[in-house]
Protein backbone atom coordinates (compact mmCIF):
# COMPACT_ATOMS: atom_id res chain seq x y z
CA UNK A 1 0.00 0.00 0.00
CA UNK A 2 1.11 3.50 -0.82
CA UNK A 3 1.33 5.94 2.02
CA UNK A 4 0.46 9.55 1.26
CA UNK A 5 2.51 12.05 3.21
CA UNK A 6 0.97 15.53 3.91
CA UNK A 7 3.07 18.40 2.33
CA UNK A 8 4.12 21.30 4.44
CA UNK A 9 2.58 24.58 3.16
CA UNK A 10 5.99 26.28 3.21
CA UNK A 11 7.29 23.69 0.75
CA UNK A 12 4.39 24.30 -1.71
CA UNK A 13 5.59 26.70 -4.46
CA UNK A 14 2.14 27.83 -5.42
CA UNK A 15 1.23 28.66 -1.88
CA UNK A 16 4.39 30.67 -1.48
CA UNK A 17 3.65 32.60 -4.70
CA UNK A 18 0.16 33.40 -3.48
CA UNK A 19 1.51 34.62 -0.17
CA UNK A 20 4.00 36.90 -1.96
CA UNK A 21 1.34 38.31 -4.25
CA UNK A 22 -0.94 38.96 -1.34
CA UNK A 23 1.76 40.74 0.62
CA UNK A 24 2.75 42.84 -2.40
CA UNK A 25 -0.89 43.81 -3.07
CA UNK A 26 -1.38 44.89 0.53
CA UNK A 27 1.85 46.90 0.42
CA UNK A 28 0.84 48.62 -2.82
CA UNK A 29 -2.56 49.49 -1.37
CA UNK A 30 -0.94 51.02 1.69
CA UNK A 31 1.43 53.09 -0.48
CA UNK A 32 -1.42 54.28 -2.74
CA UNK A 33 -3.61 55.33 0.18
CA UNK A 34 -0.79 57.30 1.79
CA UNK A 35 0.03 59.13 -1.43
CA UNK A 36 -3.65 60.09 -1.95
CA UNK A 37 -3.86 61.56 1.57
CA UNK A 38 -0.57 63.63 1.41
CA UNK A 39 -0.50 64.93 -2.25
CA UNK A 40 -2.93 66.32 -4.85
CA UNK A 41 -3.83 64.10 -7.74
CA UNK A 42 -1.55 64.53 -10.80
CA UNK A 43 -2.70 66.86 -13.63
CA UNK A 44 -4.16 65.27 -16.72
CA UNK A 45 -1.84 64.95 -19.68
CA UNK A 46 -1.95 67.79 -22.28
CA UNK A 47 -4.03 67.25 -25.41
CA UNK A 48 -2.20 66.02 -28.48
CA UNK A 49 -1.01 68.72 -30.90
CA UNK A 50 -3.36 69.59 -33.72
CA UNK A 51 -2.40 68.68 -37.22
CA UNK A 52 -1.54 71.64 -39.57
CA UNK A 53 -4.14 72.40 -42.20
CA UNK A 54 -3.24 71.13 -45.59
CA UNK A 55 -4.94 71.92 -48.88
CA UNK A 56 -6.86 68.94 -50.13
CA UNK A 57 -8.36 70.44 -53.28
CA UNK A 58 -7.20 72.27 -56.41
CA UNK A 59 -3.69 72.50 -57.77
CA UNK A 60 -0.79 73.26 -55.47
CA UNK A 61 1.16 76.28 -56.71
CA UNK A 62 4.94 76.34 -56.49
CA UNK A 63 6.56 78.94 -54.24
CA UNK A 64 7.49 82.29 -55.87
CA UNK A 65 10.98 82.60 -57.38
CA UNK A 66 13.63 84.34 -55.31
CA UNK A 67 14.13 88.06 -55.85
CA UNK A 68 17.17 89.66 -57.52
CA UNK A 69 20.36 89.70 -55.52
CA UNK A 70 21.07 92.80 -53.53
CA UNK A 71 23.64 95.21 -55.08
CA UNK A 72 27.12 95.33 -53.74
CA UNK A 73 27.41 97.98 -51.05
CA UNK A 74 28.76 101.27 -52.28
CA UNK A 75 28.08 100.83 -56.01
CA UNK A 76 24.52 102.16 -56.15
CA UNK A 77 25.43 105.29 -54.19
CA UNK A 78 28.67 105.99 -56.08
CA UNK A 79 27.10 106.10 -59.54
CA UNK A 80 23.72 107.91 -59.41
CA UNK A 81 21.70 108.35 -62.62
CA UNK A 82 22.51 111.63 -64.45
CA UNK A 83 19.78 114.28 -64.14
CA UNK A 84 17.66 114.98 -67.20
CA UNK A 85 18.31 118.27 -68.86
CA UNK A 86 15.35 120.55 -69.40
CA UNK A 87 15.53 122.95 -72.34
CA UNK A 88 13.42 126.05 -71.69
CA UNK A 89 10.88 127.07 -74.32
CA UNK A 90 12.39 130.55 -74.67
CA UNK A 91 15.78 129.08 -75.53
CA UNK A 92 14.22 126.87 -78.23
CA UNK A 93 12.41 129.85 -79.78
CA UNK A 94 15.65 131.85 -79.86
CA UNK A 95 17.40 128.99 -81.69
CA UNK A 96 14.62 128.86 -84.31
CA UNK A 97 14.86 132.62 -84.90
CA UNK A 98 18.62 132.34 -85.38
CA UNK A 99 18.18 129.49 -87.89
CA UNK A 100 15.61 131.50 -89.89
CA UNK A 101 17.90 134.54 -89.95
CA UNK A 102 20.82 132.41 -91.16
CA UNK A 103 18.65 130.89 -93.93
CA UNK A 104 17.56 134.35 -95.15
CA UNK A 105 21.15 135.53 -95.07
CA UNK A 106 22.37 132.57 -97.15
CA UNK A 107 19.62 133.04 -99.76
CA UNK A 108 20.24 136.74 -100.25
CA UNK A 109 24.00 136.18 -100.29
CA UNK A 110 23.58 133.56 -103.00
CA UNK A 111 21.53 135.97 -105.17
CA UNK A 112 24.11 138.73 -104.74
CA UNK A 113 26.97 136.37 -105.56
CA UNK A 114 25.18 135.18 -108.70
CA UNK A 115 24.67 138.74 -109.96
CA UNK A 116 28.25 139.71 -109.23
CA UNK A 117 29.53 136.58 -110.98
CA UNK A 118 27.38 137.34 -114.06
CA UNK A 119 28.71 140.89 -114.27
CA UNK A 120 32.30 139.67 -113.89
CA UNK A 121 31.98 137.07 -116.64
CA UNK A 122 30.33 139.56 -118.99
CA UNK A 123 33.03 142.18 -118.54
CA UNK A 124 35.86 139.66 -118.94
CA UNK A 125 34.71 138.32 -122.32
CA UNK A 126 36.75 139.63 -125.25
CA UNK A 127 36.52 139.03 -129.01
CA UNK A 128 38.47 136.09 -130.30
CA UNK A 129 41.60 137.47 -132.01
CA UNK A 130 43.32 134.32 -133.24
CA UNK A 131 41.08 133.56 -136.22
CA UNK A 132 42.46 131.16 -138.82
CA UNK A 133 43.93 132.72 -141.92
CA UNK A 134 41.48 133.43 -144.69
CA UNK A 135 38.43 133.48 -142.41
CA UNK A 136 36.85 136.89 -141.78
CA UNK A 137 36.55 138.00 -138.16
CA UNK A 138 32.99 138.17 -136.93
CA UNK A 139 31.90 141.12 -134.82
CA UNK A 140 31.43 140.30 -131.17
CA UNK A 141 28.86 141.89 -128.92
CA UNK A 142 28.82 140.90 -125.21
CA UNK A 143 25.49 139.70 -123.90
CA UNK A 144 23.52 142.17 -121.85
CA UNK A 145 22.21 141.53 -118.37
CA UNK A 146 18.79 139.89 -118.40
CA UNK A 147 15.92 142.17 -117.45
CA UNK A 148 13.07 140.59 -115.54
CA UNK A 149 9.68 142.04 -116.39
CA UNK A 150 7.79 143.60 -113.54
CA UNK A 151 4.60 141.95 -112.39
CA UNK A 152 1.59 144.05 -113.28
CA UNK A 153 -0.05 145.22 -110.05
CA UNK A 154 -2.44 148.07 -109.18
CA UNK A 155 -0.74 151.45 -108.96
CA UNK A 156 -2.91 152.85 -106.14
CA UNK A 157 -3.00 151.33 -102.63
CA UNK A 158 -6.15 152.41 -100.83
CA UNK A 159 -6.89 151.97 -97.12
CA UNK A 160 -6.40 148.32 -96.11
CA UNK A 161 -4.97 147.39 -99.54
CA UNK A 162 -1.50 145.95 -100.21
CA UNK A 163 0.59 146.41 -103.38
CA UNK A 164 3.50 144.03 -104.04
CA UNK A 165 6.27 145.25 -106.34
CA UNK A 166 8.83 142.62 -107.38
CA UNK A 167 11.34 141.98 -110.13
CA UNK A 168 14.75 143.26 -111.15
CA UNK A 169 16.01 146.50 -112.68
CA UNK A 170 12.51 148.05 -112.86
CA UNK A 171 11.62 151.75 -112.58
CA UNK A 172 8.07 152.26 -111.32
CA UNK A 173 5.85 154.78 -109.55
CA UNK A 174 3.14 153.78 -107.04
CA UNK A 175 0.51 155.97 -105.39
CA UNK A 176 -0.35 155.27 -101.78
CA UNK A 177 -3.64 156.38 -100.21
CA UNK A 178 -3.48 154.88 -96.70
CA UNK A 179 -2.46 151.42 -97.91
CA UNK A 180 0.68 149.27 -97.72
CA UNK A 181 3.45 148.85 -100.32
CA UNK A 182 5.81 145.86 -100.27
CA UNK A 183 8.93 145.98 -102.49
CA UNK A 184 11.22 143.00 -103.20
CA UNK A 185 13.70 142.06 -105.89
CA UNK A 186 17.04 143.29 -107.15
CA UNK A 187 18.10 146.82 -108.23
CA UNK A 188 14.60 148.27 -108.53
CA UNK A 189 13.86 152.02 -108.42
CA UNK A 190 10.43 152.68 -106.91
CA UNK A 191 8.81 156.05 -106.24
CA UNK A 192 5.91 156.02 -103.78
CA UNK A 193 3.72 159.12 -103.63
CA UNK A 194 1.04 159.96 -101.09
CA UNK A 195 0.64 158.76 -97.52
CA UNK A 196 1.23 155.03 -96.75
CA UNK A 197 0.31 153.11 -93.64
CA UNK A 198 3.43 150.95 -94.09
CA UNK A 199 6.28 150.45 -96.54
CA UNK A 200 8.29 147.20 -96.46
CA UNK A 201 11.45 146.67 -98.52
CA UNK A 202 13.50 143.49 -98.97
CA UNK A 203 15.98 142.29 -101.55
CA UNK A 204 19.24 143.70 -102.85
CA UNK A 205 20.22 147.21 -103.98
CA UNK A 206 16.74 148.66 -104.25
CA UNK A 207 16.26 152.46 -104.26
CA UNK A 208 12.94 153.62 -102.76
CA UNK A 209 11.62 157.18 -102.48
CA UNK A 210 8.62 157.67 -100.18
CA UNK A 211 6.60 160.84 -99.60
CA UNK A 212 5.21 159.89 -96.18
CA UNK A 213 4.64 156.63 -94.24
CA UNK A 214 3.72 155.61 -90.71
CA UNK A 215 6.19 152.70 -90.60
CA UNK A 216 9.17 151.79 -92.80
CA UNK A 217 10.79 148.35 -92.55
CA UNK A 218 13.93 147.37 -94.46
CA UNK A 219 15.71 143.98 -94.73
CA UNK A 220 18.17 142.49 -97.19
CA UNK A 221 21.38 144.04 -98.52
CA UNK A 222 22.38 147.54 -99.67
CA UNK A 223 18.85 148.93 -99.92
CA UNK A 224 18.45 152.75 -99.77
CA UNK A 225 15.20 154.36 -98.62
CA UNK A 226 14.44 158.07 -98.35
CA UNK A 227 11.25 159.80 -97.16
CA UNK A 228 10.09 163.42 -97.48
CA UNK A 229 8.02 164.13 -94.35
CA UNK A 230 6.59 162.67 -91.18
CA UNK A 231 8.17 160.74 -88.32
CA UNK A 232 7.89 157.09 -89.40
CA UNK A 233 8.69 154.13 -87.15
CA UNK A 234 11.80 152.59 -88.72
CA UNK A 235 13.00 148.99 -88.39
CA UNK A 236 16.12 147.68 -90.13
CA UNK A 237 17.78 144.28 -90.49
CA UNK A 238 20.29 142.79 -92.88
CA UNK A 239 23.48 144.51 -94.08
CA UNK A 240 24.26 148.03 -95.38
CA UNK A 241 20.64 149.23 -95.46
CA UNK A 242 19.93 152.96 -94.99
CA UNK A 243 16.73 154.88 -94.17
CA UNK A 244 16.94 158.69 -94.02
CA UNK A 245 14.92 161.85 -94.52
CA UNK A 246 15.26 163.41 -97.97
CA UNK A 247 16.57 166.94 -98.03
CA UNK A 248 13.95 169.53 -99.11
Amino acid sequence: MCEHLRMDPQDDPEARIRDLERSLAERAKELGTGADEGHAPPAPPPPPPTQPWTQTFGTAYPPPPPGPPAPWPGYAEDFPAPPRQHVPVAHTGRILMILVAVAVFLITTGIAAFLMFTNTVTSSLQPVADNPAGRPALPYSPPSNPVFPAIETPSVAGPGEVINVAGASNDREVTCDGGTVMVSGVENTITITGHCAAVTISGIRNVIEVDEADTIGVSGFENRVTYSSGEPEITKSGMDNTVERRAP
